[in-house]
């Protein structure tokens, strides 16, 4: 789980709450967006020179980190690929949250912003089976 509290906050208030109702008709995927250390160089995330500094700034072990990666086997593949997504999709913000791969709503600095269909669940779930006919 993110320590950053607007991905908390949306995770908790808007994410899950919807995914409970609408968990049949969307495929729910989480990116990270990468710190910044990652993100100006995704590209190098395999290379330990680059992970374990950033890992360090962000009070993760890098022998648990190691740990972790090594007992999933693709760990790196994924958080490149997730990073990577997220560059793709112009994600800049923890929590972005996207619907028909579009920016849905985004919950920055404590606040909701840029959310013209609604911030809370129920204009979430509504858009979601809206979109799919149910």
């Amino acid at each position: 789980m993110s320590k950053c509290p607007d991905a908390r906050d949306c995770l908790r208030d808007l994410v899950v709450p919807a995914m409970e109702q609408v968990v049949d008709l969307v495929n729910f995927t989480l990116s990270f967006i990468g710190s910044n250390c990652l993100i100006s160089s995704y590209g190098k995330i395999p290379s330990r020179d680059l992970v374990e500094p950033c890992a360090l700034e962000h009070g993760i072990a890098f022998e648990d980190l190691n740990n972790c990666i090594s007992e999933e086997g693709k760990g790196l593949d994924l958080l490149m690929a997730s990073v990577e997504r997220s560059q793709a999709a112009g994600v800049k913000r923890s929590c972005t949250v996207r619907l028909n791969n579009k920016t849905w709503c985004v919950r920055d600095g404590g606040e909701w912003k840029d959310c013209p269909g609604g911030s809370d669940t129920k204009s979430l779930v509504g858009e979601v089976k809206r979109l799919f006919g149910k």
